[in-house]
C-alpha cells in the first residue's frame, strides 16, 4: 500500500471517530481489505472459553474448621509440670503432651484404676458362677448377684474412661497427658508452674485438613453472594459455605466464609479469597482493552480469514486485565490492537436503515 493511501485511511479513521456509532445488534463485516488490515498493525487474541465468572475478590484469612478440632480440657485443677510435645507438629494417638501436678486427678486416677481392677476379677467371678451354676454346685440367686456387680462395675468404669480421657498415672505422681487421637497439635498449655484451673485448655488437636476462610465482602454485592460459588485461594479451590444475613453497620461490609482443602494456607494466613459465579454457556474470556462501547452496547472485533467483524456482546463481568462476555462464537479472535480504528471505520458506516 502506498504512504498517500495509509495516511489518507488513518485520517479517515481518526475522523470517524467523531460521527455518531453506527448501531448494530448483529455481527457486521467491515468493508476492509487485507491491505488496510496490515497497515493497521491489527493484533489478536483468542476468546477462552469460560466456565466460572469473577464476582468478588476480597482480603480473608485462614483457620481451621471448628468441626475439624478436638479439645482436651481439665477435669481437675493442678500445675503444668512439664511441657512433652511442640505446637505444629503431628502426633498420633497416645503421644505424651503433658505432665500436670494434680492430688485430685491422680486421686481420681488411682480410684479408677481400682475400680477397672475390681471389674476384671468381678467379670471373671461371674463367668465361674455360671458354669458352677450349670454344674449345679450353686444356686442362680447367687450368680445373679455376681453378674450385677461385675455390671455395676463396668458402668463404673466407662464413666472412668470419659473423665479421665488419655491421662495416666505416673511413678512420680504426676499425670501424664497423652494425645487422645492422632492429628496436629495446634495449641497446648504452656510455662512451666502454670496453674490450671478445671475446665481449663490443655491441648487443641486438628484432626482433619480441612479449611475455613473467612472474609469480609463489601456491601453492595448483598443479594449477589450465595453458598455454593466456587471459592479460590491460589490453587486450592472450595466453595463458599456461609454469607451473612446483615450487613455491619460499621465497616458496611458482610461476612463470607468459604470451605477450602489444606492448600488455601496455614491457620492464621491472609490470603486473597476469590470468588466465582457459574458462567452461562458460550461465555468467553477476552483482553478488557478487545471491548468497546457502541451506541447500541458493547461489542468485540473479531476475526475469521481475512474478514473483520464487528460483534456486538453481553459484558458480565470485567475487570483490569479481563471481560467475560457472551455473544461470541466458540474459536473467536478478537481484535487487542488497533480497536479504536476498527470503530472509527465502524462508525463511518450508514445505519442499517440506511444500507
Amino acid at each position: 500500500m502506498s504512504r498517500p493511501r495509509t495516511a489518507s485511511l488513518l485520517v479517515l479513521a481518526l475522523a470517524a471517530l467523531l460521527v455518531p456509532t453506527a448501531q448494530a445488534t448483529t455481527p457486521l463485516p467491515l468493508p476492509l481489505e487485507p491491505a488496510q488490515v496490515e497497515a493497521m498493525a491489527l493484533a489478536f487474541a483468542p476468546a477462552v472459553d469460560a466456565a466460572w465468572i469473577p464476582v468478588a475478590r476480597i482480603p480473608a484469612e485462614v483457620e481451621l474448621a471448628s468441626d475439624a478440632q478436638f479439645a482436651l480440657v481439665a477435669p481437675y485443677p493442678g500445675t503444668l509440670a512439664a511441657v512433652l510435645a511442640q505446637e505444629g507438629r503431628d502426633v498420633v494417638r497416645g503421644t505424651p503432651l503433658l505432665s500436670i501436678a494434680s492430688p485430685a486427678w491422680a486421686a481420681a486416677l488411682a480410684d479408677a484404676a481400682g475400680r477397672s481392677a475390681r471389674r476384671d476379677v468381678a467379670s471373671r467371678q461371674a463367668v465361674r458362677g455360671q458354669a458352677l451354676l450349670e454344674a449345679g454346685v450353686i444356686a442362680a440367686r447367687e450368680v445373679e448377684t455376681l453378674r450385677a456387680e461385675a455390671a455395676a462395675l463396668g458402668a463404673a468404669t466407662r464413666a472412668d474412661q470419659a473423665l479421665a480421657g488419655s491421662a495416666s498415672l505416673s511413678a512420680d505422681g504426676t499425670v501424664l497427658v497423652r494425645a487422645p487421637r492422632a492429628g496436629r497439635l495446634l495449641q497446648r498449655a504452656s510455662g512451666h508452674g502454670r496453674i490450671i484451673q478445671a475446665g481449663g485448655l490443655l491441648a487443641r488437636i486438628g484432626q482433619r485438613d480441612e479449611r475455613v476462610v473467612t472474609g469480609r465482602a463489601p456491601a453492595r454485592l448483598a443479594g449477589t453472594l450465595a453458598p455454593g460459588m466456587r471459592a479460590t485461594v491460589g490453587g486450592a479451590v472450595g466453595e463458599l459455605d456461609s454469607v451473612a444475613g446483615a450487613i455491619d453497620t460499621d465497616s458496611r461490609s458482610l461476612t463470607v466464609s468459604a470451605r477450602m482443602p489444606a492448600g488455601a494456607g496455614l491457620p492464621g494466613a491472609l490470603v486473597e479469597l476469590a470468588i466465582d459465579r457459574a458462567a452461562p454457556a458460550g461465555a468467553r474470556r477476552v483482553p478488557v482493552n478487545a471491548v468497546v462501547a457502541l451506541a447500541a452496547g458493547d461489542a468485540v472485533f473479531t476475526r475469521r480469514g481475512e474478514t473483520i467483524t464487528m460483534t456486538p456482546v453481553q459484558v458480565h463481568y470485567r475487570d483490569g486485565s479481563y471481560a467475560w462476555v457472551g455473544g461470541l462464537p466458540a474459536g473467536s479472535e478478537v481484535v487487542v490492537r488497533g480497536v479504536l480504528a476498527l470503530k472509527a471505520v465502524a462508525g463511518s458506516l450508514p445505519a442499517a436503515g440506511d444500507r
